[in-house]
């Protein structure tokens, strides 16, 4: 008796990166996937105290996502291209492919973007630039939208808003070869070869690759208005002969603000495995337009700045209060939230410890004090508390973090605590002239180090450590409850 298989494909080769990994790093959720994360760095960056899993954030990465049924090695030309340019790579494995697993959670684009950008909050990245193909191309316009801040720039190759992006002949074979490979699952057996020996997919396999293929039949269902929101560069690039069709290619480019659309000729759908040196050129492009290089530069107090303690009597715990309100109020990324952080009392618990210094004009302290009129235009308070756990709170992810700085007496350490510029005093370095003020009440203190954290999604906060001259940590897990913030934090020390 003759047994049907289902559709058995056997993927075009493709060439590996040739840089070496600098980390392996599995990022546990929820419903109980591992999303696995692969980092390719430059030459010379390594996974150390400073530059933890091989990211130095003063040059925001690469986060690059693979397509359908594939793994993130099928950009092994790109990832070697981008290492060269000085720019580390963050590479996903999406959930049910490569080396992450499934978890239990209905299987949905949403919910893959959902876990590339876990994946860079366990790495401690809270900017990227975005590099995705086909389904990564999908995850890539998704990430971009709802993660907006922290995408520098996107960069799709042969991205659809729906299944009708594609030809019917293609949605109907996929619906078919998904249709046969629930078959396979349910009646097939271990072990089958074609003809010519070529393995034909296990039952679990088959059930695998059904799921997925059923995916891009029902999906993506992406609104093109809900991209107008997209504020970073876009490049949508296609192959000549691409299957995605010509107007689906250009619905993307006219929903995204300032896109630009790329054709390479001569082409299929394949790009990163048929014309790697061509997205390189295109990502490496795309990148330079809004490349967010934090250099790195000393901290002075602005000329027309002062810093000193903020008094313990008078307004000041009400002067402060009303700075965390304007900082709670602006919409940002610090995620702060009012009464929930800081919470109340703590300032003001702070402030009479004598903890808090703060930044103010010029004109406005005499004989090293504010007047009582002047204006707190930032502050930061500064003790002795810098516990900050050792990674193993429960929660998915427990175990996984700690710091890696040496262990000192207490009296050698300084915290900083609830560091934050009024909005209205932006654009002034106040935060620098924060920064001198909290190394001075650390020194006042004996202190030989100052160590802080920062939560990952605070983009300002991380972007003003990594160019100051401070040592990145790895990340803990630290959830803030009640603030819409991940649950890992970054860790900064500065030697004194």
């Amino acid at each position: 008796m003759s047994v049907e298989f289902p559709p058995v494909h056997v993927p075009r080769p493709y060439a590996l990166p040739q840089t070496p990994l600098a980390a392996r790093v599995e990022c546990p959720m929820p419903d109980g996937a591992t999303i696995v994360a692969w980092v390719y760095a430059p030459e010379g960056v390594t996974d150390a105290p400073g530059t933890p899993f091989g990211v130095d954030l003063r040059v925001p990465p690469v986060l690059m996502l693979h397509g359908n049924g594939e793994e993130h090695g099928i950009f092994g030309p790109v990832i070697d291209a981008v290492c060269a340019s000085g720019r580390s790579v963050v590479a996903v494995d999406s959930r049910s492919q490569g080396a992450s697993t499934r978890g239990t959670a209905p299987l949905t684009y949403e919910l893959m973007a959902a876990d590339a950008i876990e994946a860079c909050s366990r790495l401690g990245v809270p900017q990227v630039h975005v590099l995705g193909f086909s389904d990564g191309g999908i995850l890539g316009l998704l990430v971009a939208r709802d993660w907006g801040a922290h995408v520098l720039s996107l960069t799709a190759l042969g991205a659809n808003l729906t299944p009708a992006g594609l030809p019917q002949e293609d949605t109907d074979w996929m619906a078919f070869a998904a249709a046969e490979n629930r078959r396979w699952a349910e009646e097939g057996y271990e072990g089958a070869t074609l003809e010519d020996g070529t393995p034909v997919p296990s039952p679990a396999e088959s059930a695998r690759i059904a799921e997925l293929l059923q995916l891009m039949v029902d999906n993506p269902q992406i609104d093109a208005a809900s991209l107008a929101g997209i504020d970073c560069p876009v490049t949508v690039m296609v192959g000549e002969f691409d299957e995605i069709l010509p107007e689906e290619t250009d619905r993307i480019v006219a929903a995204v603000p300032g896109a630009i659309k790329v054709v390479e000729p001569g082409i299929d759908h394949n790009l990163p495995k048929m014309a790697p040196a061509a997205v390189a050129r295109e990502l490496l492009a795309c990148v330079a337009r809004n490349d967010e290089c934090h250099e790195a530069r000393g901290v002075e107090v602005p000329g027309d700045l002062a810093v000193c303690r903020v008094p313990v009597s008078g307004l000041w715990a009400e002067k402060l209060d009303e700075l965390y309100r304007h900082v709670d109020a602006e919409p940002g990324t610090s995620g702060w939230v009012q009464d929930v952080w800081p919470p109340a009392g703590m300032a003001s618990e702070l402030l009479a410890s004598g903890a808090y210094w703060g930044a103010f004009e010029r004109s406005d302290v005499r004989d090293g004090m504010p007047t009582d009129d002047a204006a707190l235009l930032g502050a930061v308070a500064v003790n002795r508390e810098a516990s900050m756990g050792n990674g193993r709170a429960s929660g998915h992810g427990s175990g996984l973090g700690g710091p890696s700085w040496k262990r000192r007496a207490k009296k050698d350490v300084a915290g900083w605590h609830l560091l934050a510029v009024d909005p209205a005093a932006r654009g002034r370095h106040v935060a620098d002239a924060l920064i001198a003020a909290g190394i001075l009440g650390a020194r006042e203190l004996g202190a030989k180090v100052v160590r802080l954290n920062t939560n990952v999604a605070n983009v300002p906060a991380n972007a003003l450590y990594a160019s100051r001259g401070f040592t990145r940590h790895r990340p803990i897990w630290l959830p803030y409850p009640g603030l819409p913030l991940p649950g890992w934090s970054n860790l900064w020390e500065l030697e004194l």
